[in-house]
């Protein structure tokens, strides 16, 4: 994929939106959410998880090494033979 092909956005934190930025926002409320096999919904149970370990890890990222420590039953080695 080429840069041409990409759309690039700045993030000015602190600073108003602009009136294309609003009317961007008020163009897609009431859209539905559309989900993709690469990325399906979130169930309660998995949203409760991530919740807790966001609050006992006091952190917005949940990586692999935390869920490994957290669940490891999840990531035992299967043998294949």
């Amino acid at each position: 994929m080429s840069t041409e092909d990409l759309e690039f956005y700045t993030m000015r934190v602190g600073e108003p939106l602009t009136a294309e930025e609003k009317a961007e926002i008020a163009a897609l409320k009431g859209r539905p959410i559309v989900f993709d096999e690469d990325c399906p919904p979130t169930t309660e149970e998995q949203s409760a998880e991530t919740l807790y370990l966001m609050r006992k890890y006091n952190t917005r990222r949940i990586t692999k090494e935390i869920y490994m420590k957290e669940f490891p039953e999840r990531f035992k080695k299967k043998i294949v033979g």
